[in-house]
C-alpha cells in the first residue's frame, strides 16, 4: 500500500489530484440523477488532472510558484465545463483560484507544525475547498434557477476582490523568492491575511447574489403587473361592449314584441319597414357563454374570440354562482393566463388537435378550474415549480404560471400542472370561503 501511495505521489502528485478534484467540484452542478452526476464528475476529475499535470511542467516559467499552476487549469476547465452560465462560471472560477491558493497557506502552516508532507498538505487543501464549496452552495441556494440572469456588471465586484487577493498572494511569494521576507517564517501572518481576504470575497459574492435575486424578482413583478394591467384593460373594453350587447338584447325583446303586434294587426308594410331599420342597427357580436356570472362570462368570451381568431375550438362547461368572492384582477389574470397558454400551445398543431377543454365548476366550497389542451412536447419546469417558457426570448415570458400559482396561494388553493400522453392539464382550486 505504501508503495502504491509513493508511486502515485511521485508520478501523479497528490497536490495535482486535490486541485483536479476541487476544480471538478466547483464547475459541476450537483443534481439528480446521482449516478449520472457521479459519472460526469469522475470524467471531469480526470480531465482536470491531465491539465493540471500538463501545466505543472512549465508553470514556473510563466508566473511564480503556485500561481500559474493554479490559474491555468482553472481557466481552461472554466471553458470546458459548462454546467453554469458563463458569468456564474467566471465568478466561481475566481473564487476557486483564490480559495485554492489560500488553502496552500493553511496547509503550509499545519505542515510546519505536524510535518506531514505532501499528503497532509493536499488533504488540508482539499478539506478547505470542501468547506468553501459548502459555503457557496449555501449562498447560491436561492439563485440556482436564475444564474442565467447574472451579468458581467453584477460579478465585477467579485472579480476585482479576487484579483486583489491574487496580487496579494503573488506579492508574498515574490518577496519570499527574492529574500526580502522569508515566507517560511510568516506562515501565520500569511494564513490570517488569506482568511480575511477569503471572508471579504465570500461576503461580496453573497451581496451580489442577493442583489441579483432582488433585482430579478422586481423585474418579474413589474412584468407580471404590466401583463395583468393589459388584460384588465382588455376585459374592461370587452365588458363595455358586453354591457351594450345586453342592452341591445333587451331592446331586441321589446322590438320583437312590437313586430309581433304589427303582424297580429296585419300591418305587414310597417312590420317590414321596422324590421329593416332594426337590421341596420344590429350588432354582429354575440355572447357565446352566458353562465349568469358576468365577470366569468366576459373573460371566457374574450378567450373564445381569441381562440376563433387562432383557429382553436374551446369547449366550455361552466357552473358558477352569480357572485364569486375573488378580486376581478385575480380571476381575470388566472383565467386569461390559463386559456392564453392553451390557445398558444394548440394553435400551431394540426386541425384535428386544435381543441381546448375548459371547465369552471363551484363544488363543495371550492372553485375548480381545469384547462386541457394537446401539447407536442412536455413543458420545462423550474425549481420553484413554475413552468419555463420555450420561446427564444424566454426572459420576457414565462410569467403566466407564476401568476396562476400566486393567485391560487392567495385564496388558500393549489395549482397543478401535468403532462401525460400528449395532453397538458392545468388544474386550479380556489377556496370560496
Amino acid at each position: 500500500m505504501e508503495e502504491v501511495a509513493r508511486f502515485f505521489a511521485d508520478n501523479v502528485g497528490v497536490y495535482n489530484t486535490s486541485l483536479a478534484m476541487a476544480i471538478a467540484l466547483f464547475y459541476t452542478r450537483l443534481e439528480a440523477p446521482a449516478r449520472k452526476t457521479a459519472g460526469r464528475l469522475a470524467l471531469r476529475i480526470l480531465v482536470a488532472l491531465a491539465l493540471t499535470r500538463l501545466f505543472a511542467e512549465f508553470s514556473d516559467a510563466i508566473l511564480p510558484n503556485s500561481i500559474s499552476w493554479t490559474l491555468l487549469p482553472v481557466v481552461t476547465c472554466g471553458f470546458l465545463f459548462t454546467d453554469f452560465h458563463p458569468m456564474a462560471r467566471l465568478a466561481r472560477g475566481s473564487l476557486l483560484a483564490c480559495s485554492w491558493l489560500y488553502s496552500l497557506s493553511l496547509a503550509e502552516l499545519l505542515n510546519a507544525v505536524a510535518n506531514g508532507g505532501k499528503l497532509l498538505a493536499a488533504t488540508v487543501s482539499l478539506a478547505y475547498m470542501a468547506v468553501i464549496l459548502l459555503v457557496l452552495a449555501r449562498i447560491e441556494r436561492r439563485a440556482a434557477a436564475s444564474d442565467a440572469e447574472i451579468t458581467l456588471t453584477s460579478v465585477l465586484p467579485v472579480l476585482v476582490t479576487c484579483a486583489s487577493g491574487l496580487v496579494e498572494r503573488s506579492t508574498m511569494i515574490l518577496r519570499s523568492d527574492i529574500g526580502v521576507d522569508p515566507y517560511s517564517m510568516s506562515e501565520l501572518a500569511s494564513v490570517m491575511t488569506c482568511l480575511s481576504s477569503q471572508i471579504a470575497q465570500l461576503m461580496v459574492y453573497l451581496c451580489i447574489i442577493n442583489l441579483t435575486i432582488e433585482f430579478n424578482e422586481k423585474k418579474h413583478l413589474q412584468a407580471e403587473r404590466h401583463l395583468m394591467e393589459g388584460r384588465v384593460e382588455a376585459l374592461k373594453a370587452y365588458r363595455e361592449s358586453g354591457d351594450q350587447l345586453r342592452i341591445l338584447r333587451h331592446e331586441v325583446k321589446n322590438q320583437y314584441a312590437y313586430i309581433k303586434m304589427l303582424l297580429e294587426q296585419k300591418d305587414y308594410e310597417r312590420a317590414e319597414e321596422f324590421f329593416g331599420e332594426m337590421s341596420m342597427q344590429a350588432n354582429p357580436t354575440f355572447l357565446r357563454v352566458n353562465s349568469g356570472n358576468n365577470l366569468v362570462d366576459d373573460i371566457v368570451n374574450i378567450e373564445l374570440s381569441k381562440g376563433i381568431a387562432a383557429g382553436v375550438e374551446i369547449d366550455s362547461r361552466i357552473a358558477v354562482p352569480a357572485e364569486l368572492p375573488f378580486e376581478e384582477i385575480d380571476l381575470c389574470g388566472l383565467l386569461m393566463n390559463l386559456l392564453d397558454n392553451a390557445i398558444e400551445a394548440t394553435s400551431p398543431l394540426g386541425a384535428n388537435d386544435q381543441h381546448v377543454d375548459l371547465s369552471i365548476v363551484a363544488d363543495q366550497g371550492m372553485l375548480v378550474i381545469s384547462v386541457q389542451n394537446p401539447c407536442s412536447n412536455p413543458p420545462n419546469e423550474a425549481q420553484d415549480g413554475a413552468l419555463l417558457s420555450s420561446k427564444a426570448n424566454a426572459g420576457e415570458h414565462g410569467y403566466g404560471t407564476r401568476v396562476v400559482c400566486k393567485v391560487a396561494e392567495k385564496y388558500d388553493g393549489v395549482a397543478d400542472f401535468t403532462y401525460s400522453d400528449g395532453i397538458f392539464t392545468a388544474k386550479v382550486m380556489l377556496a370560496m370561503a
